[in-house]
């Protein structure tokens, strides 16, 4: 199940919270560091301390899709 949740359904909710973030809040880097800060939270609170890995992989993913945003908006 936590693979699952790791590879599949946490990148999505990520793509569509920095989407519509993007979309709410119209500066690019707010969602990229909220979703630094919650998954870092998870870490410590939910998953084990090798999940901070993932913490940065979808904070990479959060700033490309911000940024891709950002460029399609201009």
């Amino acid at each position: 199940m936590e693979f699952l949740l790791v590879l599949f359904i946490c990148p999505i909710i990520v793509l569509v919270a920095s989407i519509i973030g993007f979309l709410v809040v119209r500066r690019w880097f707010v969602m990229p560091l909220l979703t630094f800060v919650v998954f870092t939270i998870l870490t410590f609170t939910v998953f084990n301390d090798t999940f901070f890995i993932w913490v940065v992989v979808y904070t990479i993913l959060s700033v490309i899709v911000s940024l891709i945003m950002k460029l399609i908006k201009k």
